[in-house]
């Protein structure tokens, strides 16, 4: 099962289809419902730290979307894999990729949301140097959050 990341393009400039893949994969990946509108809206430039998993059909498997928040901070919007393709070190990939692309911009922080019972997640993003930094009641439909940062 072949995938590749990519540089991906600003969510307001996605099509229909795309969008509607998007949605699936923010539903399955994180309980969470979101409208076309929504996604479009997403504050995600064009740049170095936006990327999307294509498999070999060039079909949406997950994506990275994240932003110059500050000078110093990237902040990851979004981070979904297809189940299919978890377990195949992508998104270790996608993360270097995205730190090399931060620290070439002169950043020395990341930082995101993340929900209290994603565990896998949460190990993940420790393993990497982020600590929780603080929590988030409401944030998420589904429970608590936390808000997790990092030297990059």
């Amino acid at each position: 099962m072949g995938a590749r990341w990519c540089l991906g393009p600003s969510p307001k400039s996605l099509d229909r289809p795309t969008i509607e893949v998007v949605k699936q994969l923010f539903l399955d990946q994180t309980g969470e419902r979101y409208v076309e509108a929504s996604v479009r809206s997403l504050p995600i430039p064009e740049w170095g730290g936006n990327l999307v998993l294509l498999d070999e059909n060039n079909l949406l498997r997950g994506l990275l979307w994240a932003n110059k928040f500050s000078d110093q901070r990237v902040r990851v919007v979004a981070f979904a894999i297809d189940s299919d393709f978890k377990g195949l070190g992508l998104g270790s990939q996608a993360w270097n990729h995205l730190l090399a692309a931060a620290r070439e911009d002169g950043h020395t922080e990341v930082q995101l949301e993340v929900r209290g019972d994603n565990h896998h997640a949460i190990e993940f993003y420790r393993r990497r140097g982020l600590d929780i930094i603080d929590t988030l009641e409401g944030y998420y439909k589904a429970g608590v959050g936390y808000v997790m940062r990092g030297n990059i």
